[in-house]
Parts: C-alpha cells; structure tokens; sequence
C-alpha cells in the first residue's frame, strides 16, 4: 500500500501560490507605508509653514515706532541667482529666548533667507533683540532657524493709499515711505515638494499693520 504524501509538483505549486499571496502583502504594506511616510511630510511641510507665517503675522501686526518714528526697511537679498528679501523692523512682539532676557520691549525683528546644504531649497532665519540701535555699534544679534525647505519668500507692500511697492525703506525721503511703515504686507511662501520639484507648496497671508493708520 503507497503511504499518503505530497508530490513534488504539488509542493512547488503550494511555495509558488504562498509567493504570490507575501508578495501581494508585502506590496500592500510597503504601500501602507509610503503613503504614511508622505502624509507625514506633508503634514510637516504645512505645519512648518503654519507655524512661520502665524509668527510672521504676530511681528508684523506688532509693528512700532521708535523715537516717533516707523523703522521699517525691506532690502533685495540675492541668492544662488534667486531674488529674495531681508526685511527688518521694529515690533512689541519680542520673544524672550533667555531667562536674562527681558520679558517685553520694543525689539528689533529682522527675517533673512540663507542658503542650506540642500540643493534648491533656502532657510529662513529671526533675529529678536531689544537693545540693538542704530546710534550704538553693537554686536549683531542671535539668529533662529524659523522655517527651511523654501525655494521662494516674496514680499509687497502696500502704502496708505494702496500703491503696491516691492521694496521699502523708511529711511529714504521718498514719499509715503520716509518714517513710515505699510499699512498692508502681503506675503508669499514656497516650500519644496520633493515628488514634483516643479510644483512647490504654496502659502499666502496679508498682514494689516493696525499702527500705520495712525503714522
């Protein structure tokens, strides 16, 4: 009498269909989890850039004089051939980074994009300090890292009779800016979206700087 038992072509055709089925979870999970991985870097993206233009909109809307007077200047800054901003100003939204550090004040705020070590994409960095003036020869203040993966930040700004001007400097004489500050700034962030490099994320907000109606 033959014993019962497995041929071997029905063993092969078993570890052949058990192929097929890890093969399909493993398919089904890898995919589970690249999309979990780019969910999450999405997320982060637009948090990241939650979180810079709500700090942005606080400095801004926090804009003040100093000395009866609007500080307020917004310079070309030119990067690996790309055109960006600096921009510095005064605002009452000083942020305390230090235990010696007084708690509130009149604080000069500035915003400068820097390269990185990462190809076509910039970072964008705050600088806070409450002593720093123009009269005194002072060390440059301490910069943060706010925001990175930028290809783009632009800037316009609006004057008391609503003419849109790319720069402003309200150390020069020319009219509506001398001493003066916007009564509006719109702002424009991009961020790199690594699976299509031609199609960026893209953030805006205007900003009402509530002090300029009065300047």
């Amino acid at each position: 009498m033959r014993e019962k038992g497995f041929t071997l072509i029905e063993i092969l055709l078993a570890v052949f269909i058990l192929g097929i089925v890890l093969t399909t979870v493993y398919a089904s999970y890898t995919g589970t989890f690249k999309l979990i991985g780019e969910t999450q870097k999405d997320a982060e993206l637009y948090g990241m850039a939650r979180t810079t233009l709500e700090r942005m909109t606080r400095d801004l809307e926090d804009a003040a004089r100093w000395k009866g007077s609007f500080e307020f200047v917004a310079n070309p800054n030119f990067l690996q051939g790309r055109d960006f901003t600096s921009l510095s100003f005064r605002s009452g939204a000083h942020v305390a980074f230090g235990k010696k550090d007084p708690p509130d004040g009149i604080a000069v705020i500035e915003y400068l994009v820097e390269e990185t070590d990462e190809e076509d994409a910039f970072a964008l960095y705050r600088s806070d300090r409450l002593t720093l003036d123009a009269d005194k020869d002072e060390p440059p203040p301490q910069k943060y890292l706010l925001c990175d993966r930028i290809t783009d930040l632009t800037y316009r700004f609006y004057d008391e009779k609503g003419a849109e001007r790319k720069t402003w400097d309200s150390g020069s004489n020319e009219d509506g800016q001398k001493k003066k500050s916007p009564t509006l700034v719109e702002i424009h962030l991009a961020l790199k979206n690594e699976k299509n490099p031609d199609a960026p994320y893209l953030f805006m907000t205007r900003v009402r700087i509530p002090l300029s109606a009065k300047q």
